[in-house]
């Protein structure tokens, strides 16, 4: 703790002192699912996954009635739900995916606004 203190707490001189490394890192390209998942998922399968989710979450504490949280969140269960309805898909589907995530490492998804604001913050 007091090494935390003094390292922590202490002002900066000389040539670190208020230095901000602007360091901007490529994109980084999305799994075929995930662009899956951007292209489709509020429109046609977040009430699926909802569903899902519930008949697992009761079917869990079911079996499970002791225990207070089960193994898998929602987030996990999406994943798989997305994979699968992915492997699936028409080569067609496949072929906009790999257009969406070849567009989106092209092209930061960072707006303006946030750029900045982000800046706002390193002033």
């Amino acid at each position: 703790m007091r090494e935390w203190f003094h390292n922590n707490t202490r002002n900066f001189s000389g040539s670190r002192a208020g230095a901000v490394l602007k360091i901007k890192g490529k994109p980084k390209m999305l799994q075929d699912w995930q662009a899956y998942q951007a292209l489709t998922y509020e429109e046609k399968w977040k009430s699926h996954v909802d569903k899902e989710w519930e008949a697992y979450k009761t079917e869990w504490e079911v079996e499970h009635p002791d225990e207070k949280r089960p193994p898998k969140n929602r987030f996990q269960i999406m994943v798989e739900f997305m994979k699968d309805k992915y492997k699936n898909e028409t080569d067609e589907m496949k072929a906009r995916c790999e257009e969406y995530r070849q567009a989106r490492k092209a092209s930061p998804a960072e707006s303006a606004s946030e750029a900045e604001r982000n800046l706002q913050w390193q002033l």
